[in-house]
């Protein structure tokens, strides 16, 4: 999908736990696991759309409601990017759903079944998140503009910056953006600077803490233009 249609859907995006109980269209189901395949191959991820999974459904995900499909996030065990690679990657598929209408919810490994036969992890992979997807019990607002701030407690564009305010329009832009990404328990741990025209991300390393800087990088570089290396910290580099 485009890269305008992924930027447009990180305004719309929440995070869905109350799915109906409704299949999901072929024609979609086949266009997000082309999707999923082709960023598998870029990224040596082994992400998979899976039907009528039952990882979630335990006491311990008794905050969901028909779950039927889900997204398992994984990757082999030895690559040390995993982590962050699969914050990534998971979110372009996360925004792809959304362009499509479909509900989602990044949920960590300790949270559902990560044992469940349906997942399909091989011994050499270790899954790291699980993502629901279906069509929410509530409907999505489609926003005509991009809104003045996400439905949840968020960070000023100024504390991610650590103070520093004295930043070009495209920086501040981007960080709205970073506003709007999913990290575990809302923590927005990224932090961000920008010194005499390098912009770099930086996060404490740690399994959550690196999945929540590979999705928040994926939407600073949506709304930037540019690409972040893996790892941080990380220098922005900006497309000319």
């Amino acid at each position: 999908m485009e890269n305008e249609n992924l930027y447009k859907a990180i305004w719309k995006r929440r995070s869905v736990r109350k799915y109906l109980d409704k299949h999901i269209e072929k024609d979609k189901i086949d266009a997000l696991r082309r999707s999923i395949s082709g960023l598998n191959e870029i990224s040596g991820l082994t992400m998979e759309f899976i039907e009528d999974s039952d990882s979630f459904r335990s006491v311990k995900t008794f905050m969901f409601k028909n779950v039927r499909s889900v997204i398992a996030v994984k990757g082999k065990t030895n690559d040390p990017d995993l982590c962050e690679k699969c914050g990534y990657y998971g979110e372009q598929i996360v925004l792809e759903a959304t362009a499509m209408g479909l509900g989602t919810c990044w949920v960590y490994s300790l949270s559902f079944n990560r044992k469940s036969a349906s997942l399909n992890v091989k011994n050499d992979e270790t899954i790291i998140c699980g993502i629901p997807i279906g069509y929410g019990a509530e409907e999505m607002a489609e926003p005509t503009a991009v809104p003045d701030a996400p439905h949840r407690k968020t960070r000023s564009v100024s504390e991610f910056l650590g103070g520093n305010t004295d930043v070009p329009e495209w920086v501040t832009a981007a960080m709205k953006a970073v506003q709007f990404a999913p990290t575990a328990r809302n923590s927005q741990k990224t932090r961000f600077s920008y010194d005499g025209g390098t912009l770099t991300a930086e996060i404490s390393p740690g399994t959550l803490n690196m999945v929540d800087l590979g999705i928040t990088k994926s939407h600073f570089e949506l709304a930037a233009g540019g690409k972040f290396p893996l790892g941080t910290p990380s220098k922005f580099v900006k497309e000319k």
